[in-house]
């Protein structure tokens, strides 16, 4: 049996990824992570769909990188309406930056 090479998605821009962890965090986890994890940070790797959780954002974002090197992320903070939101991707083009 061969597998298939694992392709990694694409995105224009900072929105499209926020947009992509915000809907991975509401339907998996948020319901699990509001009663456990208020107000400590969830890293989510929106390549993989996982989420990593920390008490500190920077200490969320080492797990997550630590666990998929070439992950694309969404950073959230449990519990809140928008005080502290954040995608990054480590590996992608900057292009769109100075468009």
């Amino acid at each position: 049996m061969t597998s298939k090479p694992q392709t990694i998605k694409q995105f224009a821009n900072p929105q499209e990824i926020a947009d992509a962890g915000q809907k991975i965090y509401d339907t998996k986890f948020r319901a699990n992570y509001e009663s456990k994890y208020a107000g400590q940070f969830v890293a989510i790797d929106v390549t993989s769909e996982q989420a990593f959780v920390a008490q500190q954002p920077e200490e969320a974002f080492k797990q997550a990188q630590e666990a998929s090197p070439k992950g694309i992320f969404h950073l959230i903070k449990v519990g809140s309406s928008g005080a502290f939101r954040v995608s990054y991707n480590s590996h992608a083009s900057s292009d769109w930056l100075f468009r």
